[in-house]
């Protein structure tokens, strides 16, 4: 009898016994690319529980489940597979396709060859990806459970471990989770925009604006620009959670927003460098990454866990901060929650800014075109005004700043067709399904109109739409991603501040390709150059 690589995977995983003959599930990986804030722009419905453990099942019972599937007494169909090598799985395949950076493209390249659900393992990763818009909402909100369980990089992980320290919402798991995210919830997705966002993230745009005039008015490209953008994300947050007092706070708490937006470029690429092998194994050998890496995330803690008392005392009722406060969430439980939120909003919004500029200076004629819709409306319909909207939608599909989600699946479950057991972790492939053609027009464009609606209001058809379930940034469900409304507000306002005082160009634009440091960057660093319109 012959017994296949396949075979002995899942005889392996089904005897991974944990006392009486529990099954256990709950390892965490190293690698593929998951936005450990999302991705700040990921937290989803329902969870689940923070072990997985198939209990009380005898040795007879599993053996015969685990053969059953490949003698044909049982109907489960498997997901394809690619072929790789013992232990090490495809990883050698990724490395020649360009490495971790280029994580995206190997999988979108594997959905093409394999179709839209296939198991893959990259080197200690199992992981079964899935681009297919119709499995989404089972994924992230039918079958998630009521505590959806993500993936974490491990680095993260072992951090926390040796720190000895629990950390804010992302990395809470089951009812501790869901205690602190019902809570939140209420003050974070619940109120109209205008209640705590609208002020602190039109006053940073601004701030931005009269920063880069200065620029724009002797002609030179914008210096620094992902360092810039990540103080502008940090000064949103922080004005956010302060309220109203911001204002006179903000110059002498600018120090500490360059320090923290400085660190945290480091972290995420150290963390990126570390995806590719174990994070124990670089922890033993002592490797330099892995101290860059524990010193920054020291530094940046320490930094935003001393600022979390100070923001306290100077804020008012008005901000996020006592409104978190005034819901129960207090003392050492707000400090960490707050910390990481600080820590999330450091990337996501900047990047996805840097992206929505670029892309925005290949399209002159829709600058022109939204400074001439814009440019009298006040704050409240700039929120509403859908090409605007459309523009910062379009640019995440085409360049999710996460281009996984992830989830545990709390169940047995058929997912495309192809049974996927209780355990498994589950990637949904963002990047491919945005540009996949069978979801959308030409679908490499940056066409904001695509999203328009045509025909009646309810009819759900698009103009250059074929299935918006594909594109879903912020995932859906519970533990979708609780700054939604917060980036929403920010990215629309500070787009508008910016297209109403510049002309958008960019130097570069034709070198520039989308790469993986944990999140989606741009290849280099993009030289933009602003010209000041005449109003």
């Amino acid at each position: 009898m012959h017994t296949t690589p396949r075979t002995l995977r899942r005889f392996t995983r089904s005897m991974n016994f944990h006392n009486d003959f529990n099954v256990s599930f709950s390892k965490r990986g190293t690698i593929l690319g998951s936005d450990l804030r999302f991705l700040l722009l990921n937290d989803i419905n329902d969870a689940a529980p923070s072990s997985w453990n198939i209990t009380n099942q005898g040795l007879s019972s599993v053996l015969s489940r685990t053969f059953a599937q490949d003698f044909g007494t049982s109907a489960r169909k498997e997901p394809p597979e690619p072929r790789g090598l013992p232990w090490l799985g495809t990883i050698l395949s990724l490395i020649m396709s360009g490495g971790a950076k280029k994580l995206h493209e190997y999988v979108d390249n594997r959905h093409q060859e394999l179709g839209p659900v296939f198991r893959d393992q990259i080197g200690p990763i199992e992981a079964v990806f899935v681009n297919s818009p119709a499995e989404y909402r089972k994924v992230l909100a039918d079958l998630a459970g009521n505590t959806p369980r993500h993936f974490l990089p491990e680095s993260w992980m072992l951090y926390n471990e040796i720190r000895t320290q629990n950390r804010g919402l992302l990395f809470m798991d089951g009812e501790e989770w869901w205690h602190y995210r019902k809570i939140l919830n209420k003050v974070m997705l619940k109120p109209a925009p205008k209640t705590f966002f609208c002020g602190p993230c039109q006053e940073a745009a601004e701030n931005l604006t009269k920063e880069w005039q200065r620029y724009s008015r002797i002609g030179c490209v914008i210096p620094n620009l992902e360092h810039q953008l990540y103080q502008w994300s940090i000064e949103v947050m922080l004005g956010t959670m302060i309220g109203s007092q911001w204002h006179a706070c903000e110059p002498w708490l600018r120090r500490d927003i360059e320090d923290v937006a400085t660190i945290l470029h480091q972290i995420f690429t150290y963390t990126s460098r570390l995806s590719m092998i174990p994070a124990k194994l670089a922890m033993k050998l002592r490797l330099p990454v892995w101290n860059k890496f524990v010193k920054a995330a020291d530094e940046v803690l320490d930094k935003v866990r001393k600022l979390v008392p100070e923001m306290i005392e100077l804020s008012n009722n008005d901000g996020l901060l006592q409104m978190i406060l005034n819901n129960g969430i207090r003392g050492d439980e707000a400090v960490r929650i707050i910390c990481d939120f600080v820590v999330a909003a450091g990337d996501t919004t900047s990047i996805t800014m840097q992206w929505a500029l670029l892309l925005l200076s290949t399209h002159p004629e829709l600058q022109d075109q939204l400074f001439d819709e814009i440019k009298n409306l006040p704050l409240e319909d700039l929120l509403q005004h859908q090409l605007l909207r459309y523009t910062w939608k379009e640019t995440l599909r085409l360049h999710p700043v996460a281009p996984f989600l992830t989830r545990y699946l709390p169940v047995d479950s058929i997912i495309g067709g192809y049974f996927v057991p209780k355990g498994d972790l589950i990637i949904l492939s963002l990047y491919s399904s945005g540009r996949d053609k069978n979801n959308f027009l030409r679908p490499n464009e940056f066409w904001p109109e695509r999203w328009f609606r045509t025909g009646e209001e309810d009819s759900f058809t698009y103009r250059g739409v074929k299935d918006a379930r594909a594109n879903v940034p912020f995932a859906i469900g519970v533990r979708n991603c609780i700054g939604q409304r917060l980036a929403e507000t920010q990215l629309s306002l500070t787009l508008a501040q910016l297209i109403k005082n510049f002309k958008i160009e960019c130097e570069n634009r034709d070198r520039i390709k989308m790469i993986l440091r944990m999140v989606s960057v741009p290849s280099e660093s993009i030289r933009l150059k602003l010209i000041d319109r005449e109003i």
